[in-house]
């Protein structure tokens, strides 16, 4: 590492307790923005128990429709690794922490959770993915009174981070997480700030919000939540049947907000999928809302044509 990179660095000069917050608000514009809505596309049993229990299901990131997306980003990540490791000589202290990170990035014990959302509310191509079934419904939420803007750059907390579909961009966070643990490396002698565990989860949470371009039109959102075995915390891990698989997913509950709206999640819409009885879906949707506290939300049927 270069004198002229240490000294023209702004991380000597603030808090790097936390990596993930730092790179978050780093990269802020990137992953989030301002809007009015986000959709989130289930089926009828889904729709149903997020309205009733104001709880989102998580699944796990390797069992979802996409989940080879994950694998997308982490191509991109150990070339780069590979290529800076390669850079070094054999007796290279940064070389010996780089082989680290990429040696628990193949072997990480963390398991990844995602909730997905997107920008609009009546997508073909998330009809097919995530409805699974002729009854899809995508639920539209007031973005602004679901998820706690002042407070998003916590890993922990409610809030949807937006997906990178742009190559260029997401070799330049990974360059950047990295760049910033050699750097802390550099500042700190022989006990780096960053331990190599550290700096592959930080790289682990990031990688779920790297999807291939060609997948654009979703304009995709995420919530991110991770487990590991090396983390104080653990969320309750459970179980359900879907299709020919058995599901691994945690439940999320909404944010504390929710509780001063009357205790209702801000649906500001119900969008029916496209269906041969979808008129009369909406109907049964109606009557169900109404007897749950949602009198005034409006029922759309998509404009896909059914087939």
């Amino acid at each position: 590492m270069s004198r002229y990179e240490i000294e023209h660095n702004p991380i000597s000069s603030i808090d790097i307790k936390a990596l993930i917050p730092l790179i978050s608000k780093e990269f802020r514009k990137y992953f989030t923005k301002n809007i009015k809505a986000l959709y989130h596309y289930t089926n009828l049993e889904g729709a149903q128990g997020i309205i009733s229990n104001k709880t989102f299901w998580a699944s796990h990131i390797k069992f979802m429709n996409d989940s080879k997306e994950y694998s997308h980003g982490l191509e991109i990540c150990e070339s780069i690794l590979q290529k800076l490791i390669q850079e070094l000589p054999a007796d290279n202290p940064r070389r010996t922490y780089l082989e680290e990170v990429f040696t628990i990035l193949e072997e990480q014990d963390t398991d990844i959770f995602v909730v997905s959302f997107c920008e609009s509310g009546d997508l073909l191509s998330q009809w097919r993915g995530y409805s699974r079934s002729q009854h899809g419904i995508s639920i539209g939420f007031d973005f602004s009174a679901l998820f706690d803007v002042s407070f998003h750059l916590s890993e922990e907390n409610f809030f949807p981070r937006k997906v990178i579909y742009d190559h260029k961009l997401q070799e330049r966070i990974i360059r950047r997480i990295i760049n910033v643990s050699l750097l802390s490396l550099e500042l700190s002698g022989q006990t780096p700030k960053y331990s190599p565990k550290e700096v592959a989860r930080t790289i682990g949470y990031f990688l779920p919000l790297f999807k291939h371009a060609t997948f654009s039109e979703e304009k995709e959102w995420r919530i991110i939540v991770t487990n590991s075995k090396s983390m104080p915390y653990q969320h309750e891990l459970k179980f359900r049947a879907r299709d020919n698989i058995i599901l691994p997913y945690i439940e999320i509950e909404t944010h504390n907000k929710v509780l001063q709206n009357d205790n209702r999640l801000p649906v500001n819409q119900i969008i029916i999928g496209p269906s041969g009885t979808n008129e009369f879906t909406a109907r049964s949707i109606n009557y169900y809302l109404k007897n749950v506290g949602y009198p005034t939300v409006p029922i759309k049927l998509s404009h896909i044509p059914y087939r």
